[in-house]
């Protein structure tokens, strides 16, 4: 919540004027008022709305469809929740068979508000009960060695715009600015690189969520 307080002080001066004669004198008595308007503005937080899209022109909250590579490569569509509370993109996953596969989800950060916003923050948090923000667990049968090693090899990827492109959480951005009305694109990745070791069997992995923190000022965090 901002405040704006424009404080004026009006002093109305004293004037003191004697005249002394010879046998009376007369004296002109004053006081001073003092007056220190104020006001206060609360701001709105309905004016800053930061939101996801699926279009890059109106806000639409359509199936986010991946692109595959191969193209017989089973993924899931993206899903967009735009609640007051919570505005989530949540279904992104993907069955890789083999390593030189991935999926691309590709949707819009729209700034439907009526102040300009800056992304400050990009947190790649932690899976739920791990020490990171990705946990590979071998199924039955699977060898887990070999699982560790591919492991190392599905990465998670998140660009933004045309400047920021990233595995890992990113604190204190400055100058990334969301004018009124703007469409910005993203991009999340997830690739099973090329050259990776292969498995013996299945394997499940997991990827904490990603958080994108906007504030409708750039100061320095």
């Amino acid at each position: 919540m901002e405040k704006n307080i424009n404080s004026k002080l009006i002093i109305v001066g004293i004037l003191l004027f004697i005249v002394i004669g010879i046998s009376v004198g007369f004296a002109t008595y004053s006081t001073t008022l003092t007056i220190r308007p104020g006001a206060s503005y609360i701001a709105n937080p309905d004016n800053f709305k930061v939101e996801f899209s699926s279009n890059n022109s109106v806000v639409k909250t359509d199936p986010i469809i991946p692109i595959v590579t191969p193209s017989n490569l089973e993924a899931s569509n993206g899903l967009i929740t735009n609640l007051a509370g919570s505005k989530t993109i949540s279904g992104l996953s993907a069955n890789f068979t083999a390593p030189g596969q991935k999926v691309e989800y590709v949707f819009y950060v729209a700034n439907s508000g009526d102040l300009e916003a800056f992304l400050k923050n990009v947190y790649f948090k932690n899976v739920d009960g791990a020490s990171s923000n990705k946990l590979c667990e071998a199924k039955i049968g699977t060898t887990n060695s070999l699982v560790n090693e591919a492991c190392e090899n599905i990465t998670l990827n998140i660009k933004i715009g045309s400047d920021i492109n990233t595995e890992k959480s990113i604190s204190s951005i400055y100058g990334h600015n969301l004018v009124k009305g703007m469409f910005e694109k993203v991009i999340v990745t997830i690739e099973y690189k090329s050259g990776a070791v292969a498995t013996d069997g299945d394997f499940t992995v997991f990827f904490g969520d990603i958080a994108l923190d906007y504030s409708s000022t750039d100061k320095v965090n």
